[in-house]
């Protein structure tokens, strides 16, 4: 049995956060835990992504660390072939196009999160926001919804899959 649940890149650092303060228990407790460690990891992945795309338009030195401005702005430096002629400080509009879409294109992207090997206490986790006893309001209960819907697809499918 393999079961996968899928999240956007954009999504994994909220839904883990907001997962962190719901009141669980058990195997349920478990299964976040273990469902937060997976999509820190997936987060780290994304966070190197975006550095990488970043390194093709930004000045890094040989280390791979982007170079900030020296007036404390932390703005990264353009390299000079992609900088705007006008202001050097600055990317191009057309850079500036292409990387906001590469990064736009990352952010949609979808972490695939494989928890076969935890299945009981995803199972765990489930059954416990079946009947999750709490009130939720705004951005909890967007992850709420979002962790619940990806867990009953999964399971739903791997019920399928035994019949």
């Amino acid at each position: 049995m393999n079961t996968t649940i899928s999240f956007k890149n954009r999504e994994l650092a909220g839904i883990a956060n907001t997962l962190g303060q719901f009141k669980l228990k058990g195997k349920a407790s478990l299964g976040r835990s273990t469902l937060i460690r997976k999509l820190a990891s997936k987060q780290e992945e994304y966070v190197s992504d975006r550095v990488l795309i970043q390194q093709k338009y930004f000045e890094a030195d040989k280390d791979g660390n982007l170079k900030t401005q020296d007036d404390g702005s932390e703005k990264l430096i353009p390299k000079s072939e992609l900088s705007d002629k006008q202001d050097p400080s600055k990317l191009s509009k057309d850079s500036e196009s292409n990387l906001n879409a590469e990064m736009n294109e990352l952010s949609d992207d979808l972490a695939n999160i494989d928890f076969s090997e935890y299945s009981a206490r995803f199972k765990g986790l489930k059954v416990s926001l079946d009947d999750y006893p709490y009130e939720l309001d705004k951005e909890d209960a967007i992850v709420y919804e979002r962790v619940y819907d990806q867990l009953e697809q999964a399971f739903a499918k791997d019920s399928k899959e035994e019949q």
